[in-house]
């Protein structure tokens, strides 16, 4: 993919999920991929394509995110919008071309979530609305054919 069409994607994406106060940087260089099969790489409309290996870390991010939300969640702020967040967003934008109804609940979700860590102390149900978007995560994988990471 070209580096300016990437960037610019990317930089849409971002500025949808512009609502959801994120600002962090996903990590891009890959990590813990799906098991069994699955494309290598998934169709960004308007950019090319992104490593499968892009969600697929962000969705294993997600399991260490569940569990420090439910067991600390007033720590959880960083470590998401450092790690998963921005990747999510490109997830959301590749299942967004075919599977709307994904990609909507994705980002609704995330939303939900992203207000629970923001709010002082966050809220009870802060470990709930994490196993939401990782669920989310998830299907919105699975629509695509994507192997979801164990957790």
């Amino acid at each position: 993919m070209r580096a300016a069409g990437r960037a610019a994607a990317v930089a849409a994406v971002l500025a949808l999920g512009a609502a959801c106060g994120g600002g962090g940087s996903a990590s891009r260089s890959g990590g813990t991929g799906a098991t069994g099969t699955g494309p290598a790489s998934l169709p960004l409309p308007g950019a090319g394509t992104i490593p499968t290996s892009e969600v697929t870390a962000a969705a294993s991010q997600m399991c260490g995110i569940v569990a420090q939300s439910r067991q600390s969640p007033g720590t959880v702020l960083q470590p998401f919008y450092a790690g998963p967040h921005d990747a999510l967003h490109l997830l959301a934008a590749v299942a967004h071309a075919h599977h709307g109804a994904e990609a909507d609940r994705l980002l609704s979700v995330m939303l939900t979530y992203e207000s629970d860590i923001a709010a002082h102390p966050p809220p009870p149900q802060t470990g709930a609305d994490a196993q939401a978007l990782l669920q989310a995560v998830n299907a919105a994988l699975s629509a695509l054919g994507v192997p979801a990471p164990a957790c």
